[in-house]
């Protein structure tokens, strides 16, 4: 599903360059539940950037079901990210006065789809996540693992193949975080959707299948 080869991320900071990923080379198959780890300014963050399509390597080569993500127009990637891949992040991005349902239904709102299919295409994602019972409640009236729910209902709502989670444990208690991992995890299995998380937490880490530690923008050996 995902194949990049030697990726390499390079800032311009004034007059000196930084350089975030030092030639990455990582495959992920699909239906894979896999966690990226690494301390604070290993290259992580900017790793899923491009994968999620959000950014664009200085070098190298990435393919997205063996297409060549360089190759395709500004139209072709936006399909990508609002089709194929979901998105969650630490930052739960929830409008505060919108209902869960109207955060979960946002996406399809931009999409044009008709109320009446938004709206339960978007309750079905917010049972999914546990929260068939907290579809009329704010953000405010929510706890920190339930505004995470919500934003991974949100992130479900297009049926996407992939889902990239950002330290998405990282605003949350212990208990929290084990309840949004296990979701990441039944996602996985029950619905075959293809799992990257990335975080500095071992604890985390170790719920995922297959784990890759990123350091000073270059995978350890062996990985």
């Amino acid at each position: 599903m995902i194949e990049m080869t030697n990726i390499t991320k390079v800032y311009q900071m004034g007059e000196k360059k930084v350089e975030a990923l030092r030639g990455v080379n990582l495959s992920i198959k699909e239906a894979e539940f896999v966690s990226i780890m690494g301390p604070s300014g290993s290259g992580k963050s900017t790793f899923l950037a491009i994968m999620g399509c959000l950014d664009i390597p200085t070098d190298g080569e990435y393919l997205f079901d063996k297409r060549k993500v360089s190759l395709l127009s500004d139209d072709e990637l936006s399909h990508l990210r609002n089709e194929k891949i979901g998105f969650v992040f630490q930052a739960f991005h929830l409008l505060p006065r919108m209902s869960s349902l109207e955060n979960v239904e946002l996406p399809l709102v931009y999409k044009g789809i008709h109320k009446d299919e938004r709206r339960e295409r978007a309750k079905d994602c917010l049972t999914k996540v546990g929260l068939g019972d907290r579809i009329d409640h704010s953000p405010s009236e929510l706890s920190g693992g339930e505004q995470q729910r919500t934003a991974i209902a949100r992130a479900l709502v297009n049926s996407p193949r992939l889902i990239l989670a950002d330290e998405p444990t990282g605003n949350l208690d212990s208990k929290s975080a084990e309840e949004i991992m296990e979701i990441l995890s039944n996602l996985n299995q029950e619905e075959r959707i293809t799992v990257v998380v990335v975080t500095h937490n071992p604890l985390v880490a170790e719920k995922t299948k297959k784990v890759y530690h990123l350091r000073d923008g270059r995978f350890d050996e062996g990985f």
